[in-house]
């Protein structure tokens, strides 16, 4: 697997939390991102889902998780929506290519590489939806950058 440890700048983001079935993903997605046009919000990259919930039970009744997107500039907040700012983090990214059925072992697989390169994994996956449900038709299409937060030791 092709992976690369970044910095992930400060960012603005919009966020909506939610503990739900991960069924309603694309219901709050849809949100944000309506909501993103409506404002005329300019907006920085893809959007992403941070898991609060362990990954592997997300199948598995409600999960907590984010559903966010880097803003260049603030937008009005919402009774669902808010702006919230992010500090600088470092994190160690790789991407998974297909349907998230198979998702865990691109997860697996980055935290051997975690272990093996001596990175401390020191916070919540986030998954960057590059091509998605949002934008894309076919699942085998489908291209999710997980960034997992860490500092070298």
């Amino acid at each position: 697997m092709d992976y690369e440890v970044k910095v992930i700048p400060e960012q603005k983001l919009g966020v909506i939390n939610c503990k739900t079935p991960i069924d309603d993903l694309e219901i709050f997605l849809n949100m944000l991102l309506e909501w993103v046009i409506t404002e005329d919000i300019e907006t920085e990259g893809e959007p992403f889902i941070v898991y609060f919930s362990p990954r592997h039970e997300v199948n598995q009744g409600d999960v907590v998780y984010d559903v966010s997107i880097a803003l260049k500039q603030d937008g009005e907040e919402t009774d669902r929506i808010r702006v919230v700012d992010m500090i600088e983090n470092k994190v160690l990214a790789g991407k998974h290519y297909g349907s998230t059925d198979s998702i865990m072992d691109t997860y697996a697989e980055l935290v051997e590489i975690a272990q093996a390169n001596h990175y401390d994994i020191i916070g919540s996956p986030k998954e960057v939806l590059i091509k998605g449900f949002h934008n894309c038709d076919d699942e085998k299409d489908y291209i999710t950058e997980i960034q997992l937060p860490i500092i070298e030791m």
